[in-house]
């Protein structure tokens, strides 16, 4: 199956929150009061109620109009996060979008640290954008339920679905476009690092203008996680789940011997 992707540019966006909002309804996630602090991204970080968010910037020169970045899990060719997950909530899918099984879960916090840009939230169990995994694999190709919610919702269409390779090929020229109009530091975040990120992004600016790292990197002790730690903890599981079920069977014993 080729990797599909989503490709968000910065140089469109006008900060509408469409994308943010049809996320939270889609997804079903709660809506928390907050208050004006003098920023404008609203909430203003990532929790274990929100999975993307719009950060807003307007300390960009000589650029005086505001500036956006469309924040949420990226999506790594190679993600790190489904190789430490113990409980193997996190997946990859033949399509190369990261999911997750939220019943298996165990809320760790592992992926969060593994994560090179710290994504993953951690509440009663993970949060994080998926892609909108079950809109993408049970639509068809004409039906546009196949596309994440949020591109959908975008009426700037700084937001575009399909395959990566086709992306990464649009990706470039839109930053020859932006270059020759001035924005000589335009790129495209995300073509290989990390295995190629599902998520890329369009910037008119370098990376570590918007809090991006130019070139993330895995932690260093991500080699002991996957040769070590990781099957250490699914013993561990396995072990935990048969007292479980010996403590269960106990107490049915006990329960049938008194009767």
């Amino acid at each position: 199956m080729e990797r599909v992707a989503y490709m968000y540019d910065s140089s469109k966006c006008m900060g509408c929150r469409g994308c943010q909002s049809i996320c939270k309804e889609w997804n079903d996630q709660e809506t928390v009061p907050t208050t004006f602090k003098g920023v404008y991204t609203n909430p203003p970080s990532l929790n274990p109620d929100t999975r993307m968010i719009i950060k807003f910037y307007d300390n960009f020169t000589p650029d005086p109009n505001f500036n956006f970045l469309k924040y949420q899990c990226f999506h790594c060719g190679d993600p790190a996060c489904v190789k430490v997950c113990p409980s193997g909530a996190l997946f990859q899918a033949e399509n190369g979008i990261v999911a997750f099984d939220e019943n298996k879960c165990i809320a760790c916090g592992y992926c969060h640290s593994a994560c090179p840009f710290g994504i993953p939230q951690i509440g009663k169990v993970i949060n994080k954008c998926d892609m909108c995994y079950s809109r993408v694999m049970e639509g068809s190709e004409s039906d546009k339920t196949s596309i994440p919610a949020c591109v959908k919702s975008c009426p700037a269409g700084a937001l575009t679905f399909g395959k990566r390779s086709d992306l990464v090929e649009q990706g470039k020229k839109r930053v020859e476009v932006l270059k020759k109009k001035g924005y000589t530091e335009a790129n495209l975040y995300g073509e290989n690092i990390l295995g190629g990120l599902g998520v890329l992004a369009i910037l008119k600016y370098s990376p570590e203008k918007y809090g991006l790292p130019k070139e993330p990197v895995f932690p260093n002790d991500i080699g002991l996680w996957k040769g070590i730690l990781h099957p250490l903890g699914v013993i561990m599981l396995g072990g935990a789940a048969g007292l479980v079920v010996l403590h269960r069977a106990l107490n049915l014993g006990k329960k049938g011997g008194e009767q």
